[in-house]
């Protein structure tokens, strides 16, 4: 077997396993990847080591894994070395930091991007080698001029927040652009405030479109847009949108959800008039931790009292 014939079977190889293979075509996959194996070519090495880590169609096989990776990194497969480096790094029977930080380094140092963020967190917290946060803002810009929109995240929080580097909000919102519009959800989030705040161009049309973007994982981007809805700031005022949207967060437990549903029933307010429905809310909301909630049924409770008090010395 040649360079060339190794070359055109592990192309095979990861053909079957790109798609939504049998396991029978699997398991002839890894026999590919094998055969390049046996015949000492890395690449056959990393691909039947990636299929025993994933341990599908063959079985689940982590030492087998870290020796074959092992094995293709000393013959200087760099996708290999940082897989050793990600083996490294998490917790459990192979964590080795300070493996995991050189097997970064050297995939940096060959050009491989997906080392950049890793080795910004390796200085970054300290792992495998002394904490050096300029380093790490060094590997992380590196990685965001690759597109890596994490990194980009990273440095906008560290030049936000004066974490180690003196705090430039030109950098921080430039960064914190660059992972929002790449999907990031906490940078779609930070931008939607930064706009809200008159900090970003966009006003609050801009806002809203922003919390729309990332309200399904971010709980608090959905209750600032139910409270633009309901209040027509940015967005037209639509207090059923609101309520659906506050009902969301209101069946996953959230108190200050909880109060406004509340509210809205005893207010119908996007929502067909309920007040014993809106005082069980308010109730939820009360036991969930929400002061407002707490203290207007305590004011209730005393109410209720007084008038108790009244009729019975009436009596």
């Amino acid at each position: 077997m040649d360079t060339e014939q190794a070359q055109k079977m592990c192309m095979e190889a990861v053909g079957i396993i790109s798609r939504d293979c049998t396991a029978e075509e699997g398991r002839r996959a890894a026999e590919i990847f094998r055969q390049v194996a046996d015949a000492g070519y890395s690449q056959g090495m990393f691909g039947l080591a990636d299929m025993k880590m994933a341990g599908k169609s063959i079985p689940l096989d982590v030492k087998g894994a870290v020796d074959l990776y092992t094995a293709a990194a000393g013959m200087g497969n760099i996708p290999a070395m940082f897989r050793l480096g990600t083996i490294f790094w998490a917790e459990g029977e192979y964590h080795h930091p300070d493996q995991a930080y050189q097997n970064f380094v050297k995939s940096a140092e060959a050009g491989f991007p997906p080392a950049y963020n890793c080795l910004g967190d390796c200085h970054f917290y300290g792992i495998g080698t002394p904490k050096n946060v300029e380093e790490a803002v060094r590997w992380y810009t590196q990685a965001a001029e690759c597109g890596d929109s994490d990194a980009s995240f990273k440095l906008a929080c560290i030049y936000e927040g004066e974490m180690g580097v003196p705090r430039d909000e030109s950098i921080s919102n430039k960064r914190f652009m660059q992972a929002a519009m790449a999907g990031v959800p906490e940078a779609q989030f930070r931008v939607g405030n930064l706009v809200y705040e008159g900090k970003m161009e966009g006003g609050r049309k801009g806002a809203a479109r922003w919390f729309s973007l990332c309200a399904e994982s971010i709980p608090i981007a959905k209750f600032n847009l139910a409270t633009m809805y309901y209040s027509g700031d940015g967005v037209d005022k639509d207090l059923a949108k609101a309520f659906e949207l506050y009902k969301q967060l209101a069946d996953a437990g959230d108190s200050d959800a909880l109060f406004q549903i509340g509210k809205m029933y005893i207010g119908g307010e996007g929502v067909e008039m309920d007040p014993q429905k809106g005082f069980e809310y308010i109730g939820m909301a009360a036991s969930a931790g929400n002061q407002e909630a707490t203290l207007l049924m305590e004011s209730l409770r005393r109410r209720q009292n007084t008038q108790l008090i009244h009729i019975d010395g009436a009596e």
